[in-house]
């Protein structure tokens, strides 16, 4: 797996928790359930892809997904 830090915090479409993505791969799954793709999230999955491939970054792949996440309005920020 390939692994983000720190985690990015999203809302479960399903259950309503939040669930920490914590890896590209699980990155990738939790957008397949969002239902609005937006450009965001259209950039965001190559770039998730790409880590696989070795043309992008861990960090430019949590990046990409962080602001899918907030675009598709499931974001949460860590509370203290």
């Amino acid at each position: 797996m390939l692994w983000f830090w720190p985690p990015v915090p999203v809302k479960d479409l399903k259950t309503g928790h939040t669930v920490e993505v914590k890896s590209v791969e699980a990155a990738i799954e939790q957008m397949r359930t969002w239902p609005k793709v937006g450009p965001k999230m259209k950039a965001a999955y190559p770039i998730c892809y790409g880590v696989m491939e070795g043309s992008s970054t861990v960090d430019e792949a949590r990046q990409a997904f962080e602001a899918a996440a907030k675009e598709a309005k499931v974001l949460r920020t860590n509370l203290p």
